[in-house]
């Protein structure tokens, strides 16, 4: 049983509150614009133009619109250019898309066969300003085609993080809304986006500008922006080795998000993201090159590869290849990627020295995955559609680029791995919900393995563990590689997509792309002791750990002039789960002691925006948590006294913590150091 205990406040608030706007729009009646009814056959006519010269935006009411077949009306704005066609259409009593300008100019063009009533206009409303005023920006709603504009900056000049709060965003296809830095850099792009009551991701910085770019065709709401949140730099606080690679050294995690145009760069020293990096449209399949050099993303709404060089995170060339690219693997050397254009139905070889297309090769229909040997020797090509004959694996021989065996699989194969020894492949088949086990000695599927609706596939360093994303599930199975058998299945985030372990095989990292967050699962315990939030509708498809790595420091402090505390997490028999997210702002470290002493039950240190599962025996406790602060120093608080005066546990339920700032809810009470456990 899962169980809500209680939201933690602390008193100070840390977001801004600023609400939006009344639209203002002039409505003129009797204006006129009309066609005889019926129009006549082979006519063709312009109408003197409409025109509103303080204008910004125009649309127009048709008491009755009817157009024969292939008869066509057509809206244009005061240069020419085609706002919008009406054809073959019948309604009455309905006013039309807004349009940018001041001036709109119809024209009729009907054929030689039926005519129909035509067209009458006799209202035309505008708009004065190009959006509403406001101290926040806001779109009118709806937004009118064909706009571009883009709103005063937000600035918050003390703030080092931003992000901004959504009442909501609907876009319709093909429009977008874009933020950019105070440079101009490119943040993130929303696209064919509908959503309500939401916050953004975190951007570094203290300015974010907004531009939104629509199209011809029809529009929606639009975009409503009520709340800005600003945060300083986050604090270094203890690592627990346990938790961290035994090596002193950790590499980093690059997700993609689909909807966002970007990739989340994630430390696996911290689950933290250190930096967030504009590349193509729909940035989809990710590959790391083995000297953790470079990373090569495969932009599937773009059609290219970004190049990103790791020591800078800066995307240093851009490659074109076909059609709606996925899948994308580099070599064992380093010297070659291959990418998979899913629509082309082939896979683009490219050179790394040159970042030129070297050769293209014929593999089945739309194929997704790919996945070279570790001999570098062979690539292996997921691809197919559901009950569709040709759903297999195409295995393509490097020296010459050309197919040299197929091996038929179920259901729509979709990602693949390489076990490390070289000797088997694991396929994840969409629809037939199974992976299955191909000998690369004979070309035979050897195993099948039933799981979820699986998409990724990865296999640990050792060989000995093979993890897939189920995305219908919303788990991870976890397959042993001796007996083909699922071992262990770990709920993490929604619709997980992308999987991928670590070189020291102690961590998988999942994207959940219907969660926009990326689980973290200790492969020792097979349970999530990270999430990690990103960029919208993460992918990460491929191999995407790697690139430089950051040293560990187990002297590391909580912060200038605060003391380190470990964390302390006993093991308790019959205990409880307890989940403790962190929504302050900056990193906290959480202590419950029992009820009327200092003698601590856990400490935890819980990195801002993540959250930490710990165990806890029943009984009752008192409860503590200590902030750290980025210019220096910390401050420890108590949990208000409540009328039982502690916080109580009990048998047979998942409990639930979450600290953030806020007005609402338990409150915490600062206190001196002296008053804070031991």
């Amino acid at each position: 049983m899962s169980k809500m205990i209680k939201m933690i406040i602390l008193t100070v608030a840390g977001m801004f509150l600023l609400t939006g706007f009344v639209t203002s729009t002039m409505a003129s009646t009797n204006i006129l614009v009309e066609s005889y009814h019926p129009y006549a056959n082979n006519f063709n006519y312009i109408w003197p133009e409409i025109s509103q010269p303080e204008a910004t935006q125009m649309r127009l009411h048709f008491t009755k619109l009817e157009l024969d077949f292939d008869d066509k009306l057509t809206f244009f704005d005061k240069d020419g250019n085609k706002l919008v066609t009406f054809k073959d259409y019948n309604k009455e009593d309905f006013w039309t898309e807004w349009y940018t300008g001041n001036t709109i100019k119809l024209k009729l063009e009907t054929n030689g066969y039926d005519t129909a009533y035509g067209f009458k206009i006799d209202q035309v409303e505008t708009r004065n300003d190009m959006a509403p005023s406001g101290e926040l920006p806001e779109s009118y709603h709806p937004y009118a085609n064909n706009f571009n504009y883009i709103w005063p900056e937000i600035s918050q000049p003390e703030a080092t993080q931003m992000r901004l709060h959504f009442t909501k965003l609907e876009l319709d296809f093909d429009d977008k809304l874009t933020f950019f830095d105070k440079g101009g850099n490119k943040l993130v792009t929303f696209k064919d986006y509908n959503k309500e009551d939401f916050w953004t991701e975190w951007y570094t910085g203290n300015t974010i500008k907004l531009k939104l770019e629509t199209n011809g065709y029809d529009a929606a709401y639009g975009f409503k922006i009520d709340q800005v949140e600003t945060r300083p730099n986050p604090e270094l606080i203890p690592i627990d080795k346990n938790e961290t690679s035994s090596s002193s050294s950790a590499p980093f995690v690059y997700i993609t998000n689909d909807d966002s145009d970007n990739i989340s760069i994630i430390d696996t020293a911290t689950n933290i993201v250190t930096a967030t990096v504009s590349v193509g449209d729909s940035p989809f399949g990710v590959a790391v090159n083995p000297d953790g050099k470079k990373v090569y993303v495969a932009n599937s709404g773009s059609n290219n590869v970004s190049v990103i060089d790791t020591t800078t995170n800066n995307v240093t060339a851009t490659i074109n290849v076909g059609k709606s690219p996925k899948g994308i693997a580099v070599s064992p050397d380093g010297t070659k990627i291959y990418v998979v254009n899913s629509e082309n139905g082939n896979v683009s070889v490219i050179d790394t020295a040159t970042n030129n297309v070297t050769a293209t090769v014929n593999v089945g229909s739309v194929p997704y995955g790919v996945a070279v040997t570790p001999d570098g020797k062979k690539v292996y090509v997921t691809g197919g559609d559901l009950g569709n004959d040709n759903s297999n694996v195409s295995i393509i021989d490097t020296v010459t680029n050309n197919v040299i065996a197929v091996v038929n699989v179920e259901g729509i194969p979709y990602g693949i791995a390489v076990n490390p020894d070289g000797k088997k492949v694991y396929v994840a088949s969409l629809g037939s919900n199974n992976v299955s086990v191909i000998d690369v000695a004979t070309n035979r599927i050897t195993s099948e393995v039933k799981i979820g609706n699986p998409t990724g596939v990865a296999v640990n360093p050792d060989g000995k563990k093979v993890y897939v994303a189920n995305s219908d599930s919303n788990n991870v199975s976890v397959i042993d590689t001796t007996t083909n058998t699922v071992i262990a299945t770990v709920p993490v985030g929604n619709n997980p997509f992308g999987v991928a372990v670590t070189p020291d095989g102690k961590k998988v990292y999942v994207a959940n792309s219907g969660s926009n967050n990326v689980s973290v699962i200790d492969t020792t315990t097979n349970t999530v002791i990270a999430t990690v939030p990103v960029g919208n509708n993460p992918r990460a498809f491929g191999q995407f750990i790697g690139g430089p790595v950051t040293s560990i420091d187990s002297t590391t402090i909580a912060g200038p002039g605060c003391k380190e505390i470990k964390d302390y997490l006993p093991i308790y028999t019959n205990s409880v789960n307890l989940n403790l997210i962190n929504k302050v702002g900056n990193n906290i470290l959480v202590e419950w002691t029992k009820a009327g002493s200092k003698e601590p039950i856990f400490k935890a240190n819980v990195l801002n925006e993540q959250t930490r599962t710990v165990s806890a025996p029943t009984g009752s406790f008192d409860e503590y948590i200590r902030v750290s602060y980025p210019r220096g120093g910390c401050s420890w608080y108590r949990e208000t006294q409540t009328t039982k005066g502690y916080t109580q546990l009990e048998s047979g339920h998942e409990y639930t913590v979450t600290y953030y700032w806020g007005s609402n809810g338990t409150g915490l009470t600062p206190i001196p150091d002296s008053e804070a456990p031991e």
